[in-house]
């Protein structure tokens, strides 16, 4: 949570995250919210603009956790594999422990008509493609990634086999274990993209 939010800032997104998890971002009203909390519908407003404002800071916040996580994992000393798989199993991890951060994030369609949403949605994903790509590009260095395939591409291979996998989740209720899933799905990605020496190595 974004640490610049005053007590009762952050009970409103942490209500707005619990309403999300329970009636999907259509049900995050302003009036849902004050019912939620407790409080009438004008007091929120002293708080946030709007409905808008109240996803803006909460994707804000979510940005923050994925800069500083991605960030750390990317810095880290571990091999390639490693560090990819730390990213997936962060995401993996995220999600699962709470849902409502899959529907946010991946209800881009929702945002058509709002521009500032929108954009944030692109900028976190833009950082952990970026984030990828660099880690992809020090495993090719190193002789732990093919290099046959341009690294952009083989991120896009990674996060969107992750966002597909997360998507039927969500389709689906939340009725599987995503974890456990996302364990295999990291061993097929860790054998797609690394080099015959690799391979046998099985570093992964």
């Amino acid at each position: 949570m974004k640490t610049n939010l005053s007590k009762r800032q952050s009970e409103i997104i942490n209500a707005a995250i619990r309403i999300i998890g329970e009636g999907g971002i259509q049900a995050l009203t302003i009036k849902n919210l004050s019912t939620e909390i407790g409080i009438v519908e004008s007091a929120l407003y002293r708080h946030f603009k709007s409905r808008t404002e109240i996803i803006e800071t909460l994707l804000d916040s979510i940005k923050e956790d994925v800069t500083s996580i991605y960030t750390g994992v990317s810095q880290s000393k571990k091999s390639s594999f490693a560090r990819i798989k730390d990213l997936i199993d962060f995401q993996l991890d995220t999600f699962s422990t709470n849902p409502s951060f899959a529907i946010v994030i991946l209800s881009d369609g929702l945002y058509k008509n709002e521009v500032n949403l929108r954009n944030k949605i692109y900028e976190i994903m833009e950082f952990a493609k970026e984030t990828f790509i660099g880690i992809i590009e020090d495993g090719k260095n190193l002789g732990e990634i093919r290099k046959d395939i341009p690294s952009d591409q083989m991120a896009f291979v990674i996060m969107g086999s992750v966002r597909l996998m997360v998507n039927q989740w969500s389709l689906a209720g939340f009725n599987f274990d995503l974890k456990k899933r996302g364990k295999f799905l990291t061993k097929t990605i860790s054998t797609l993209i690394q080099n015959e020496v690799s391979l046998k190595s099985k570093i992964l």
